[in-house]
């Protein structure tokens, strides 16, 4: 309900707006009869010579651009003398990953027979009363000064 109001509120605003805008204008820019007391305008026009030059003469051909590949030389490598003698050819060991196939054993249960003890039934004694020591109160010394008055809060 919130949101159609506020949406009816601001179709409401724009037109207003736009109707305010329309007079403003429409009031800032006078009639065409209109004149100030006391003056007169009178628009003046003057012809103005303004020179053209042509250029006659031969067109000059351009150079234009060309796309021309252009080779990149990728340098390949040329064997060159070093202070190290190196066996030619070179031995590089070439291992390969060859998969091997492991057997899991699968999982079985086995019965064996465990030996353990089995508790048998043996009474017991269960004693229902069972006195617990209550201390018993005693007396206490508490000072009352009579030069003190005890009265509940109030000024003093």
């Amino acid at each position: 309900m919130t949101r159609l109001l506020t949406f009816r509120f601001l179709i409401f605003f724009q037109r207003a707006a736009t109707i305010l805008i329309i007079a403003a204008v429409a009031s800032a820019r006078p009639s065409d009869e209109w004149e100030p007391e006391g003056h007169s305008h009178t628009e003046h026009t003057k012809p103005y010579h303004v020179t053209v030059v042509k250029k006659i003469g031969v067109p000059i051909p351009h150079p234009v651009a060309v796309s021309v590949p252009q080779y990149v030389k990728i340098p390949i490598p040329q064997p060159y003398p070093v202070h190290v003698t190196v066996e030619q050819p070179i031995h590089v060991p070439v291992y390969k990953v060859v998969p091997q196939v492991v057997e899991k054993p699968v999982p079985y249960t086995v019965e064996k027979p465990v030996p353990y003890e089995v508790e048998k039934p043996y009474p017991v004694e269960v004693e229902k009363k069972v006195e617990v020591p209550i201390p018993k109160p005693y007396p206490v010394h508490v000072p009352v000064y009579k030069h003190i008055y005890h009265h509940k809060g109030g000024k003093h």
